[in-house]
């Protein structure tokens, strides 16, 4: 094939993967430079773009704008309905610090430009730690290039696939609802018990000045607890990959049913 039959379809590669890498867990990120996520895509175009074998030449004319955007909306999915299960860890912090006494202490985050509590960004940077060191980006990288195999550059999506993507979209919340609540509930839980003991103190010396004694009391358990659960919190991070995974393969079918 020459260079002028390759040149769409290096195109079109190019732009899946570059708009994966704009929603994806590792490079969405702000610290991570434009041109080094452009880069990537650029380079690994090259290497793929020579196992990409459409069913008939591309040409370059106005339905070419169409498998442009399509393209888009298929990397943009794809790294989308994977990050999203990771603002399950973030979720959870906030139940946390709701019930520890830390939801007021807010803190900037640059990343993404807003207000986020401190346990939950706590549980992120563990978690991409932890994605990290079982080489989830390589995970993912595999898995957007497997969607080649799924989603052909030259076919289109099928009729389907609107409803078949809210139904999915339904459960990956869903997911990651529970996911948040397995993180949240064992020090939700603990804290819990800690308002009992002190209303039931609060019965019992009615001369205790609570809102004095209770709120140190109740951030010294949030970070006992905090402590004794990262274990935890890593076996639930199992889960998680588990479930992105899975996530990934039935947004495959979707598009490229």
């Amino acid at each position: 094939m020459s260079i002028l039959n390759l040149l769409p379809i290096f195109l079109l590669v190019f732009v899946r993967l570059a708009s994966f890498f704009v929603t994806a867990p590792v490079w969405m990120e702000r610290q991570i430079p434009a041109p080094f996520k452009w880069g990537a895509a650029f380079f690994i175009s090259i290497l793929v773009v020579g196992l990409v074998e459409p069913e008939h030449i591309i040409p370059m004319d106005s339905s070419y704008i169409l498998l442009v955007l399509k393209e888009v909306f298929v990397g943009l999915c794809l790294g989308f309905f994977v990050t999203v299960l990771f603002y399950a860890v973030q979720l959870a912090g906030s139940f946390i610090d709701l019930q520890s006494g830390f939801a007021m202490a807010t803190m900037f985050n640059p990343q993404t430009g807003i207000q986020e509590n401190l346990t939950g960004r706590f549980f992120y940077i563990v978690a991409m730690l932890f994605f990290l060191s079982i080489d989830g980006h390589h995970i993912l990288i595999r898995g957007v290039l497997a969607s080649y195999d799924w989603i052909s550059v030259d076919s289109w999506l099928p009729s389907n696939v609107s409803d078949n993507l809210v139904h999915l979209s339904i459960l990956i919340v869903k997911d990651m609802f529970w996911i948040a609540i397995l993180i949240a509930s064992p020090i939700v839980a603990t804290i819990f018990l800690v308002d009992i003991a002190l209303g039931i103190l609060a019965k019992t010396v009615p001369q205790m000045n609570l809102f004095v004694v209770g709120i140190p009391i109740k951030m010294a358990v949030h970070f006992i607890v905090l402590f004794v659960f990262i274990p935890v919190f890593l076996i639930v991070m199992e889960k998680l990959v588990q479930t992105m995974i899975h996530s990934f393969e039935q947004m495959l079918k979707i598009l490229g049913a």
